[in-house]
């Protein structure tokens, strides 16, 4: 089968896998789709989560009130329907009845409430508790009508209530479990927890007493396998289904084998080099210019990831609404660098700690080693430090102890005010740079109070030019996204803002 590569300019949508011909098909029910992915989930507690790995296994057993659906347009999910006041403060939203959390607790407005006050408990202690502090109120109207009422008008409310960490968990079990929520997850999803041996796999069951369409595979197994070239082994000899983050020069191999087919989609997640703003001798803006000049992105693209990802200046992926369009990246010239860091009082340059993941992005630790030599050219000796996934994370939310690093940004609710909340303001649960800067959190803020989306893409840009001038990080690139399928594995959804959907999945 001939490979198709489909390319969009602006507008992300979904694509599914498999051809015209075998989507006509009857999917066939049963079996076990094994799906190998680079790391292990850190929880299975929604409100926990941080990264996108995570996620995927998370919201294979959860669901949120509201989803994107395949033209990535909010629909209704648990809840159907909503509405909002004149004053623009309350959301009045109806609860689907008649679903079930998997340990047999029912769905209500009780249930979604329990959930929003879960997320706020100082006794929980959920790193993403900020993702509802728009929130003012939420009160149970009756058995399926909850509401939610906002400090102000918030425009991305809907979006935010698409987030994984705001899916619906039953509040039997996380009353009973706690913190220990992951042990038992109970969701409403169409897959439940069988068993999760932590760094080798997760086994996730069809839940039969689904709300919705049932899913047509048994299970679900989940692998973890770090290395790029094994994902790629197991996928070409069928101990794999699917395959995360296919390396690029591996890609023409794979497209020479009738039995697998790759998909290509550029997506919401930006990989960039992070400068910790608080650690010497990144606290000096001419420092981090310096290192933005040194990089060069077109020359990593091009020779480590062979053309397939998309080099830009902003922060945010350009296939994201209200990402600025057409903001270049800082110029290659390690000449410019170096006189930066002589002004800045390095003519001889620095030795600096650069941590890197292995596994996490597409060719990461080989886009870390490219940058390193890079930097070297001007000066600065970046020691490669490479922990594991969790440790990394351990790390940098601690916020004194990564002064370079390489990560990437993604967008799960396809707005952009969720990671700027995260990511930029000061503070943010996520803001590894530590980063802070006034005008740049006075127009975050303001940017959620406005309806008019002309207006508010507008404050979305000056926000990004500025954090583009200070350079709390330098983008290298925006990650497109590679998985691998055999040529049997039809209806695998996959997303931009980068969850993958097993829900229809079947194999001939």
């Amino acid at each position: 089968m001939k490979t198709k590569i489909l390319w969009l300019a602006l507008v992300p949508i979904v694509i599914m896998m498999g051809s015209l011909s075998q989507a006509q098909e009857t999917p066939r029910t049963g079996g076990t789709l094994t799906y190998a992915t680079g790391t292990d989930a850190l929880t299975l507690d929604p409100q926990f989560v941080t990264d996108v790995p995570t996620s995927r296994v998370v919201m294979q057993i959860h669901e949120t009130l509201v989803k994107y659906d395949l033209d990535m347009k909010i629909i209704p999910c648990l809840a159907e329907s909503w509405t909002t006041s004149a004053d623009q403060l309350t959301w009045t939203f109806k609860i689907r009845r008649g679903v079930k959390f998997h340990d047999g607790t029912p769905l209500n407005a009780e249930a979604v409430k329990y959930n929003f006050d879960r997320m706020i408990d100082p006794a929980i202690a959920s790193p993403r508790k900020s993702n509802i502090v728009m929130v003012k109120d939420t009160k149970v109207i009756d058995e399926y009508t909850f509401a939610v009422t906002t400090n102000k008008p918030f425009a991305p409310l809907l979006a935010q209530l698409s987030s994984y960490n705001i899916s619906i968990m039953s509040p039997t079990a996380a009353k009973k479990l706690g913190k220990n929520y992951s042990q038992a997850p109970a969701g409403t999803g169409p897959f439940k927890l069988e068993s999760w041996t932590r760094g080798e796999k997760t086994v996730l069951a069809r839940n039969e007493n689904y709300w919705g369409d049932k899913t047509y595979l048994d299970k679900l197994t989940i692998r973890i396998v770090p290395e790029d070239s094994t994902r790629v082994m197991l996928l070409l000899s069928g101990e794999a289904d699917v395959i995360a983050s296919v390396p690029p020069v591996l890609t023409e191999r794979l497209k020479q084998s009738k039995d697998v087919k790759i998909l290509r989609k550029m997506g919401f997640r930006t990989i960039y080099v992070g400068l910790n703003c608080t650690i010497k001798p990144f606290t000096d803006v001419r420092v981090r210019r310096a290192v933005a000049h040194a990089i060069n992105p077109d020359a990593i693209v091009n020779g480590i990831l062979s053309g397939m990802a998309t080099t830009g200046g902003s922060f945010e992926s350009p296939v994201i609404p209200g990402a600025i369009q057409g903001l270049k990246p800082y110029p290659y010239d390690p000449a410019r660098a170096k006189k930066l860091l002589a002004e800045a009082g390095f003519p001889n340059g620095f030795t600096t700690a650069f941590y890197t993941p292995t596994g996490r992005y597409l060719m990461d630790r080989q886009v870390s080693e490219a940058v390193q030599a890079q930097l070297k050219e001007v000066g600065i000796n970046a020691e490669i430090k490479a922990p594991d996934w969790a440790t990394q994370i351990a790390l940098l939310d601690k916020g004194t102890e990564v002064p370079m690093f390489l990560m990437g940004k993604g967008s799960p609710t396809g707005d952009l005010d969720f990671t700027l909340n995260l990511t930029i303001k000061t503070k943010g649960l996520m803001n590894h740079f530590q980063y802070s800067n006034s005008k740049v959190d006075a127009l975050i803020g303001e940017q959620e109070g406005i309806i008019d989306t002309k207006k508010r893409y507008q404050a979305l840009s000056d926000i990004q030019k500025i954090i583009y001038d200070e350079v709390p990080g330098v983008v290298v690139f925006y990650e497109d996204q590679i998985f691998g399928t055999r040529a049997n594995v039809n209806g695998v959804g996959l997303y931009p803002y980068e969850f993958v959907e097993f829900a229809k999945a079947w194999k001939r």
